[in-house]
């Protein structure tokens, strides 16, 4: 028996996870599309709160073990704010691109629907 049927046997035959990765019309491209742009930048949030928590605890720590030392309180206080500066920057974005959408009558945030107004055949 050579390798190739061994793996064969074991593994058996292999088909997509699921229909999200193949669809069938525009309109569940245009779907799948605005699902995996939502998860990936729901995603990218979460990792930032929580680099943003992990940062400030940090700081918070630094700051409390100074013993009054001067310069690291600056410093501590410095990444604080830094941290704070960078979550909302993050919270502002989405209200920017929302609002340069609104003003635009674009939904940007929703691409699907926008990838659907480029299909010719769409009744959109």
């Amino acid at each position: 028996m050579t390798t190739k049927t061994l793996i064969s046997e074991s593994l058996g035959t292999f088909k997509a996870p699921s229909s999200a990765f193949a669809p069938n019309t525009g309109a569940e491209a245009a779907a799948t599309f605005e699902r995996i742009l939502s998860i990936a930048m729901g995603g990218f949030t979460i990792v930032a709160a929580i680099y943003f928590l992990f940062t400030f605890i940090t700081a918070a720590f630094s700051w409390m073990g100074a013993g009054g030392d001067a310069g690291k309180i600056t410093q501590a206080r410095d990444t604080m704010t830094n941290g704070l500066i960078g979550l909302i920057i993050l919270v502002a974005a989405y209200a920017v691109i929302g609002i340069i959408g609104t003003m635009l009558g674009i939904d940007i945030l929703n691409p699907g629907t926008l990838l659907l107004k480029l299909d010719p055949n769409s009744t959109n």
